[in-house]
């Protein structure tokens, strides 16, 4: 049996600079002897990246069948720009005795030089590869932080229109025909407290469906929730995106009825809206569908839910998610002992702090905390001022002294040695500002004394604990009490 060549080209983009797959075959069949039988197999519009091509598939196909006794290619990067890919295939040139030819580098793999010479060259052909990706990441993060439309479908509720930005063409989101059903489902969640399991199987009898086609679920309606693409952002949004790990793109002065674009590197691997750390939140052109506060307040429902969701309607303990090690940070769990329930440190767990110990016994923690949540929901009902309550204007100051930090530690961690002093000093200048206006006095209680808890349930303790406890804080036989 006469063994043909094969002959592979191929092409990524049909560019001016770029050699076409019909000069790659001509200046690859210069290399044929007279009467060499040949067979071409391309690939257009693929990258060199990995080995998902069908002309390379077919080739290989063919040299596993015996068909095929040289690969002749125009240039290396060819056939691969990845060095374990092109390693492999080598692999299987050599396991089926297929020599291997290059018209421009002009080596073989016939020869221990040649075949050197090849592996030297594939990694340059990689680092090029990696670099020419690098510098498609920066110029497409460059596009997004001013605002320019970067791809992909627009989110439910939008349609994308030309739109015209620093004189250049792009596009940006308009409302379409769906835009109503989303602003009523941040209604409907977020001040009229419906379930999104009922409102995902309100949309479902209705016959509307995701953008994919399939049906509604609840982790489908949180996700739009959760997007900022949907609200009029103003500084307490942005504050929320950055107290989430966002990095802070936003323009001088505040666009506040905007919505917010979120982009991350597609390297990293979380997907979830609730942990933006390595993502930019950056103001985008359209204008958002609802309110600001509308959309914080639908945050704070979902993650009220979460996290009685993981308390288990209290289960072990009406305070999980609430109480917290001193030392660390970490929240504190119930832990079944010989003869009681202890809170113990959950960094202690895992090996990274000494942790508070377990001098807490569980039901003890209970009834000092509940205590003061009782006088505090009380008070409430008796229309008396809580002890935490700020008026608006100093809420309002609040969120901006807030957001104006988040911005300086940005600028800090983009610095260079000569203004770190600077920003430093104006970071002590915030914080001391946001201790002035908004941080709680710690209520002090001793284990020697427990005061007695009204005989509520779980749920209605839990409930108590979220309207008034921002987080209590435990260290040896001291629980330090933040109230909102």
């Amino acid at each position: 049996m006469v063994l043909k060549t094969a002959i592979y080209v191929r092409q990524s983009a049909d560019r001016a600079d770029s050699v076409s797959l019909e000069t790659q075959e001509a200046l690859c069949r210069r290399e044929l002897v007279p009467g060499e039988a040949a067979e071409v197999y391309a690939d257009r519009g693929y990258s060199g990246k990995n080995t998902k091509r069908p002309g390379l598939a077919a080739m290989m196909e063919g040299i596993r069948r015996g068909e095929i006794g040289r690969v002749l290619v125009y240039k290396l990067d060819r056939i691969s720009r990845n060095l374990a890919d092109f390693t492999d295939l080598l692999r299987v040139f050599g396991t089926y005795g297929v020599q291997f030819h290059s018209h421009t580098e002009r080596f073989e793999t016939a020869t221990p030089m040649g075949q050197a010479m090849q592996s030297l060259l594939m990694v340059f052909a990689q680092l090029e590869r990696e670099t020419i990706c690098g510098r498609v990441r920066d110029a497409a993060f460059t596009r997004a932080k001013l605002g320019f439309d970067t791809g992909g479908p627009p989110p439910i509720g939008f349609a994308k229109a030309p739109f015209q930005l620093m004189g250049r063409h792009t596009q940006y989101l308009v409302p379409d025909e769906n835009a109503g059903r989303i602003m009523a489902l941040f209604r409907s969640y977020g001040e009229e407290n419906r379930s999104l399991s009922e409102i995902a199987a309100c949309w479902n009898a209705q016959g509307f469906v995701t953008a994919r086609g399939s049906a509604w679920s609840r982790a489908a309606l949180c996700r739009i929730l959760r997007n900022p693409v949907y609200a009029c952002a103003d500084s307490a949004v942005y504050t929320h995106l950055a107290e989430l790990g966002a990095t802070l793109c936003l323009p001088e002065p505040l666009l506040t009825e905007h919505g917010v674009y979120l982009y991350r590197d597609r390297r990293l691997q979380s997907k979830k809206l609730t942990d933006l750390h390595g993502t930019y939140a950056i103001t985008a052109p359209h204008k958002g569908l609802v309110e600001g506060a509308l959309w914080l307040q639908c945050q704070q429902r979902m993650t009220g839910r979460r996290g009685i969701r993981t308390l288990g309607c209290g289960e072990r303990t009406w305070l999980s998610g609430s109480i917290f090690c001193k030392r660390c940070g970490s929240a504190m769990t119930a832990v079944q002992g010989r003869s009681d329930l202890y809170l113990v440190c959950g960094g202690r767990k895992r090996g990274i702090c000494g942790g508070a110990g377990a001098t807490w016994r569980t039901g003890e923690a209970e009834l000092l905390i509940g205590a003061v949540l009782a006088e505090e929901s009380a008070a409430a009902v008796q229309g008396e001022a809580v002890s935490s309550a700020k008026d608006t204007a100093a809420l309002q100051e609040l969120e901006r002294l807030r957001l104006r930090r988040a911005r300086l530690m940005q600028a800090l961690t983009e610095s260079d040695d000569t203004a770190v002093s600077v920003l430093t000093e104006a970071i002590a200048a915030v914080d001391g500002r946001i201790t002035a206006l908004g941080q709680p006095a710690p209520v002090r209680m001793h284990s020697s004394a427990v005061p007695p808890w009204e005989s509520l349930d779980a749920a209605q303790k839990k409930t108590i604990a979220q309207r008034f406890l921002c987080c209590a804080m435990v260290d040896g036989d001291t629980i330090e009490l933040y109230l909102r």
